[in-house]
């Protein structure tokens, strides 16, 4: 009996390692067609008649595309794209936006919707507020208000009839001054005894950030420019399509939905 020297041992090991290398090819090319077999079940390719019925639905979609891009083009050249916020500089300008809005929560502005709209905020988003104060009862809109005639106290918005006080801050960029709520609260409060008024009062924080806390201050409310589009369009869905303030109007509801 021969004793197998280390060489003839590396030599079967080498032999038996390639044998098991062809079987997990052999394996692995198997698998392989297999793969391929379910696959060509599963997505047999496509038939003279499946191709036909490619080119008609791809000539009926060119066929939609094109009539929708005409009707873009005709409608774009009735100047039905313009939007006259968007081409005038508001930008995120707190002050200019500041004074368009007042515009928009005038009842006695061109626009003509009277107090629709502010009436709408109101109803959606104050409930604190009675709107019967707005019925028959004339207010007005002051922009950039001093309230007490005191320049460290101006007020980007102030509404004010015999029975409604409310202040607006507006913010779209800017961060919250330090106390600035506290200040313009204690502000409504002072103005409210001033003036003797035992009516409604409202303080509105007009941001971008639904996360603003108001609450823990009476009267004072958190409204987002999500929210306050929300309530215009509201408006806007009652209006005659004819109107030219509801074409402004949903101009401006397009120009602040990124607010």
């Amino acid at each position: 009996m021969q004793c197998a020297t280390l060489s003839d041992y590396f030599t079967a090991f080498e032999r038996i390692e390639q044998q098991q290398r062809q079987d997990q090819q052999l394996a692995e090319l198997d698998a392989l067609s297999l793969y391929y077999q379910h696959f060509d079940q599963l997505y047999p390719q496509p038939t003279q008649s499946s191709q036909v019925n490619d080119v008609r639905w791809q000539m009926q979609y060119q066929g939609y595309t094109d009539a929708l891009s005409h009707l873009y083009r005709q409608e774009f050249t009735d100047g039905c794209e313009i939007n006259v916020w968007e081409i005038n500089g508001l930008k995120r300008d707190e002050v200019r936006n500041t004074a368009v809005l007042s515009w928009w929560l005038d009842m006695n502005a061109s626009h003509g919707l009277g107090n629709a709209l502010l009436k709408q905020v109101i109803k959606d988003h104050l409930p604190e507020v009675d709107i019967f104060h707005l019925e028959g009862e004339p207010y007005r809109v002051y922009p950039e208000s001093l309230p007490l005639a005191d320049i460290q106290d101006r007020i980007d918005i102030e509404i004010l009839s015999n029975a409604l006080l409310m202040f607006w801050e507006v913010k779209i960029d800017a961060p919250e001054g330090t106390e600035q709520l506290s200040r313009y609260h204690h502000l409504l409060q002072t103005k409210c005894r001033h003036l003797a008024l035992d009516s409604s009062q409202a303080l509105v924080y007009l941001t971008t950030d639904k996360q603003v806390k108001c609450h823990t201050m009476p009267f004072t409310y958190g409204l987002t420019w999500k929210e306050l589009r929300k309530s215009f369009l509201t408006v806007l869905k009652h209006l005659p399509p004819s109107l030219q303030s509801r074409q402004l109007l949903g101009q401006y509801c397009q120009f602040i939905r990124n607010f």
